[in-house]
């Protein structure tokens, strides 16, 4: 017996037409779409890879996530995606001082660092005896107008000259 409160559930017999029509996921629409923006992503990463290019003319600043162009700290920076280490020079440590002169001293060697490769262009040359140090980055001398400028970071006493070893700033 059925409570007059219950309405009964009746499957349909005839259930309504899909009004929309069907798309095919391959039709040349949808692959004309597909290629096309492929292309668009090719173009605009080749646009940005290539030397002069805005990223490459684009100003230094301290690393963030993204690490194109940018200063890990005194002596330390990202040319086009590739870490470089300058080899001619120590600078103080920011990461982990062993003291808070050493931190000090370390964040106005890198503030200056940033405005020094900033300054204009300037040109990376081959450490001679190395490529790489033990961290994978690539050493290298940055010249501008026949000028190092790791000599200019130690003639303003921001960083040493490399002697083969770190020495404490402590």
């Amino acid at each position: 017996m059925m409570a007059d409160n219950v309405i009964p559930f009746r499957k349909r017999r005839n259930p309504k037409p899909d009004k929309r029509p069907k798309r095919n996921p391959s039709s040349p629409t949808a692959l004309i779409a597909v290629v096309s923006v492929a292309a668009a992503l090719a173009a605009v990463y080749t646009y940005f890879s290539l030397p002069g290019s805005p990223a490459h003319a684009s100003a230094f600043a301290r690393c963030g996530i993204i690490r194109q162009n940018c200063v890990v700290d005194g002596d330390t920076l990202y040319v086009s995606g590739e870490k470089i280490r300058v080899a001619d020079i120590d600078t103080p440590e920011i990461s982990e001082p062993k003291c808070a002169s050493e931190k000090a001293l370390g964040e106005r060697a890198t503030e200056r660092f940033i405005e020094l490769v900033n300054a204009g262009p300037f040109q990376m040359q081959a450490w001679p005896e190395r490529d790489e140090d033990k961290y994978g980055r690539k050493l290298r001398v940055l010249v501008r107008d026949g000028r190092s400028l790791g000599d200019i970071l130690v003639s303003e006493g921001l960083a040493r000259t490399w002697i083969g070893r770190r020495e404490p700033w402590c």
